[in-house]
């Protein structure tokens, strides 16, 4: 039996999942993105502990590494308006705590590094390829060229504005939050001011402004010779009003009385490009018949604890092991499809148990950062320093989820192949995926 997968976008998730997949020699998997070429644009991505993980696993980390400067070594909390220290986390500690690195990498090198690994093992990533529509009982998808692809799996990894999950759940569409992302990149020649100096001389370092309706994170990229600055604004009224045509000098002024250092930086900026980000509520189920969601797709999330992409990568690998174990377990065995099916919905059911409640709690968590690292001044931001000041990765108990040491445990100590081959070995223990005794 070989096992023909269907991804529908070729983003980080759906990349590494068509990537797992393929190290199974009894499944064909293809991949269909809308885009008619891959964006080598694009700005920083952080890669926690969690995805660096798989993305060991896959084979792939020292790849990723290659286009940094090595590990990230610190995340420092600064307030707003004078760059003063208030958290310093030490990444450096990341290998030791959690069993992975942290990395900050240019989303161009990551996308490159997944893609060209999914060529390398077979995989048959085709581009213009935007589909149209899914029949969730078949499963099926038509193209928008008119052409239809069957398959013993569809797995929906198209984004927030997700096709297939408007077809599987029509009433949950994004939601804007009113919080928008202002993005730019800086040269390393660009920060040759001595102002710049302590933003060079600590390399590998994050840094997050946080102010009332607003953070600012600057990290560097491609060992230091680029540099990511991306501004958080949660001002509905500003971002509704804001001239596309003036963006730079818009946010310049609604900044006025942060950090010199922040201010400095949009000074000497090229330009800034911003866009709007949403959120979904929670989905009921993630699958139907044999398709299934992945990514922003299932569980779209704020930006503030970083695990947008991770929970994605997490999400392809576990659902990649699964049905990959699957097809060995059944390589040798003649299935009827009735039962084929029934087995596939068990496996979907099975990767949707361990990711759903995992994704959502991290959805929360994610909203809940991004309410405290934009606290106006007063005692509620007063009480958030002042436990900023006193945090201890290993013991920590906190109701933020930035510093709470068992939530950062779960976050970032998760190891998604040990999950997935756990879940795998209980199906078979549980006689899910028995053959025998299987009537038509």
């Amino acid at each position: 039996m070989v096992l023909d997968v269907i991804v529908v976008g070729a983003g980080i998730s759906g990349l590494t999942c068509a990537i797992t997949l393929a190290k199974y020699s009894h499944v064909r998997v293809a991949v269909f993105e809308r885009q008619a070429v891959m964006e080598k644009a694009g700005n920083g991505i952080q890669v926690p502990c969690n995805a660096a993980h798989t993305m060991r696993c896959l084979g792939l980390l020292d790849k990723l590494l290659a286009k940094t400067n090595g590990p990230a070594k610190a995340f420092l909390n600064l307030k707003f308006d004078n760059g003063e220290v208030l958290l310093h986390k030490d990444l450096t500690r990341c290998e030791e705590l959690y069993g992975a690195p942290w990395l900050l990498i240019h989303r161009a090198d990551y996308m490159t590094i997944l893609l060209d690994e999914a060529r390398r093992v077979g995989v048959r990533v085709q581009l213009d390829r935007g589909v149209d529509s899914v029949d969730l009982n078949t499963p099926l998808v038509k193209l928008r060229n008119g052409h239809l692809h069957r398959a013993d799996i569809i797995v929906g990894c198209d984004g927030i504005h997700s096709t297939i999950r408007s077809i599987m759940h029509p009433s949950k569409q994004p939601i804007a939050t009113g919080e928008y992302a202002y993005r730019t990149l800086f040269r390393r020649s660009q920060l040759s001011s001595p102002s710049f100096q302590h933003l060079l001389s600590t390399s590998g370092t994050s840094r997050c402004w946080m102010g009332p309706l607003a953070n600012a994170v600057f990290y560097p990229l491609q060992d230091g010779t680029l540099f990511n600055l991306v501004i958080a604004i949660a001002d509905q009224q500003f971002n509704n009003t804001c001239d596309e045509t003036t963006l730079l000098s818009s946010v310049k002024s609604w900044l006025s009385g942060w950090d010199p250092t922040l201010l400095k930086l949009l000074e000497i900026a090229d330009h800034l490009v911003r866009f709007p980000l949403y959120q979904v509520d929670e989905l009921p189920f993630w699958s139907q018949g044999c398709v299934t969601l992945m990514g922003d797709a299932a569980h779209a999330m704020l930006p503030h604890l970083a695990q947008g992409a991770a929970t994605g990568v997490e999400d392809g690998f576990i659902l990649g092991t699964l049905l990959g174990r699957f097809s060995a377990e059944h390589a040798s065995v003649p299935t009827p499809r009735p039962l084929l099916q029934k087995q596939l919905r068990t496996v979907l059911r099975a990767y949707e148990r361990l990711q759903h409640g995992r994704t959502a709690h991290i959805v929360s968590g994610s909203r809940l950062t991004g309410m405290l690292n934009h606290l106006p001044l007063g005692p509620d931001q007063m009480a958030r320093d002042a436990e900023f000041a006193l945090c201890n990765p290993e013991r920590t108990v906190s109701a933020m989820p930035w510093i709470d040491a068992k939530t950062n445990k779960e976050l970032l100590g998760r190891k998604a192949d040990e999950v997935a081959e756990g879940q795998f070995s209980r199906l078979l223990i549980e006689g899910k995926l028995d053959v025998r005794g299987f009537k038509l």
